[in-house]
């Protein structure tokens, strides 16, 4: 049994053996890549254009400041420039009233008072025959300053002073047209010590006069202070104030002036 099962065994190497050898089959060389092609050759054209070139750095620079962004001579450099100066605070509105402002004010109405009262005398004149002058003088302006006077007729207003003027003369501080009759006529005055002017003292009087038809009334006042406190009080701490004021008061014919109705 055993020498049946091993006699196929050693044939099958035999029958191997035996075989032909087939031949090798040729092998095939691979197939050649196609040459490359030359690059096209770009043909002259008629008219060249020249080729771009690069700006110069000048050129740039003025690029950018036309654009707005550069550093050239007309722009700044925010890395490097320093910041713009800036405007001063502006003034603080000042609560002091304007001086000049005021001073014209006052003129300007000071010559409408003055042309106002020009006008009422020019028509009193035609009006009335009786023409009245007020004069008001300070004797004691030595030891006293008149800080300020006023004269009123008939309650209004006719002078008014606060330079001490009446202390320096004795003209006339009034005249113009009255009715003839009765008026009233006030002088206030206000003073200070020169020696030391915290001693003030105000006169004031009131005084009746009658104007005459064609006759000139003629008032002269004389103010003054015979008083020493001024400067008897820093010596003795004691004075004394004289307060006065004399008027005197008369009427005086005008030979242009009109007669009197009923008169001739």
């Amino acid at each position: 049994m055993r020498m049946r099962i091993a006699l196929p065994l050693l044939l099958v190497p035999l029958v191997a053996f035996a075989a032909p050898r087939a031949k090798p089959r040729p092998r095939k060389p691979p197939p050649a890549s196609p040459a490359p092609k030359p690059p096209p050759v770009a043909e002259p054209d008629a008219d060249p254009k020249p080729a771009p070139t690069a700006p110069a750095a000048g050129d740039k620079d003025k690029d950018k400041d036309k654009a707005g962004g550069g550093t050239g001579a007309g722009a700044t450099d925010p890395a490097t420039d320093p910041k713009p100066p800036t405007d001063p605070d502006p003034p603080k509105a000042s609560n002091e009233p304007d001086v000049d402002t005021l001073r014209q004010e006052y003129l300007s109405l000071r010559d409408e008072l003055f042309k106002s009262r020009a006008r009422a005398n020019a028509v009193a004149s035609q009006l009335y025959s009786t023409r009245v002058q007020i004069k008001l003088t300070y004797t004691s302006g030595r030891y006293y300053n008149p800080a300020k006077a006023t004269i009123r007729l008939d309650g209004a207003a006719v002078f008014e002073n606060a330079t001490g003027g009446i202390a320096g003369d004795d003209g006339i501080r009034f005249e113009g047209f009255v009715a003839p009759g009765r008026h009233l006529i006030t002088f206030r005055v206000e003073a200070q010590g020169k020696d030391d002017d915290s001693f003030t003292s105000v006169t004031e009087n009131q005084i009746t006069v009658k104007a005459v038809a064609g006759k000139d009334l003629i008032v002269s006042a004389r103010a003054r202070d015979s008083g020493d406190i001024a400067y008897e009080w820093k010596r003795n701490e004691k004075g004394s104030y004289g307060l006065g004021l004399d008027v005197s008061v008369k009427s005086i014919g005008r030979p242009d002036a009109p007669a009197p109705k009923g008169k001739k």
